[in-house]
């Protein structure tokens, strides 16, 4: 099953990506034809500062629970979404939690569509309930059980809607995922939105998570032990002054998590400080010029989706245009699995203890 063309979709219209920036002081920004059931056509600009819909877009109800989406997906948490003529239809604050509001009972039937979602229905000793997940799931070990039903960016939510589920956990923690929860919400499924952005939401959320599924005391326990872990970690790293370091999320473009990425964190507890840390957004596109300039000390090879044997860090270090980056001249450059550094749940703070290692093999050559 490929990934569908459409952006996202709401009960009345479905949105097509054009390509074209619609504002230029937004390199993230981008242009929608909205294309409606009834035969009408209508556009959406959208940025991470401001958004703007037609008349067509503005008359519809779940337009801003779309657009909503679309913004959380890349890291942003406030709204300004104006109408043709610059009228204000939405604006302020927008939390994943906020998005969907489930009336939930017994929830015997769940169904994930993130691995990092997954890892803590485990976490909290709910797999069993589990009836179906997405292709990149691979933890725990009897997610082989389970019915797939295609890729993290386009599972067959038809057929989620067969499956009948009590509750689905969806995500919005990479851009296009979007186009999930708005087609959750628009065959009526009930799902409960993830996204964190920082180690503190994760916490939050497997507490939300915990209380959802009726398991609030384990949702505490797995807390306080990430909690003892992250105090661990904080009082390690703080014997030694930060590494500058770059953490490589894909290679060809180049993308990098930014200033609203939990990363940061994990990098911190590690005992570094990310070098594109001050750039807007959870995941920033970079050149070889800019990692040149922004002179990292050590660098991690976490590609999203690429397993840890397949992370060939050569890639950063012959790669053309990065002829004088220094960690890549010292052979300063690991390998990162991304089941850690890429799925903020349980299992997360493993990454910082590897790229602490990482710092101190570089530091001691």
């Amino acid at each position: 099953m490929g990934k569908p063309a459409h952006q996202w979709e709401t009960r009345r219209h479905q949105a097509l990506r054009v390509p074209e920036r619609p504002f230029e002081d937004d390199p993230r920004s981008e242009a929608f034809t909205l294309v409606f059931r009834d035969g009408h056509r209508g556009w959406a600009k959208c940025g991470l500062a401001r958004q703007q819909v037609d008349e067509h877009g503005a008359a519809d109800p779940d337009m801003t629970h779309a657009i909503s989406a679309w913004l959380i997906a890349r890291g942003a948490r406030q709204i300004a979404l104006c109408g043709p003529g610059g009228e204000a239809l939405a604006a302020g604050p927008i939390s994943p939690a906020a998005l969907e509001r489930p009336s939930l009972g017994q929830v015997a039937r769940l169904i994930s569509i993130c691995p990092s979602n997954l890892e803590a229905i485990a976490a909290l000793g709910c797999f069993d309930r589990v009836i179906a997940c997405e292709n990149s799931s691979d933890y725990p070990p009897e997610v082989t059980q389970l019915e797939r039903l295609g890729p993290d960016l386009g599972p067959d939510l038809d057929r989620i809607g067969e499956l009948a589920p009590d509750l689905v956990v969806s995500s919005l923690t990479v851009p296009g995922m979007e186009r999930n929860v708005t087609g959750l919400r628009a065959r009526g499924i009930p799902q409960l939105v993830l996204a964190p952005r920082s180690i503190a939401d994760v916490l939050a959320e497997l507490e939300l998570l915990g209380a959802a599924l009726g398991v609030e005391r384990r949702a505490a326990k797995v807390v306080a032990d990430m909690r003892a872990q992250i105090a661990q970690l904080e009082r390690t790293a703080g014997q030694r002054e930060p590494a500058r370091v770059y953490l490589e999320w894909w290679p060809r473009p180049m993308f990098t998590p930014g200033s609203a990425c939990y990363s940061n964190e994990l990098i911190a507890l590690a005992g570094g400080v990310n070098v594109f840390g001050d750039q807007p957004g959870s995941s920033v596109e970079i050149t070889t010029e800019q990692l040149t300039a922004a002179q990292p000390e050590v660098c991690f090879v976490s590609w999203c989706g690429v397993a840890l044997a397949n992370l060939d860090t050569r890639r950063v270090i012959d790669r053309p245009g990065l002829e004088q980056l220094q960690a890549g001249l010292r052979e300063h450059v690991y390998p990162l699995d991304e089941r850690f550094s890429g799925r903020p749940g349980p299992r997360m703070l493993e990454a910082a203890r590897i790229m602490a290692a990482g710092i101190q093999r570089a530091r001691a050559t």
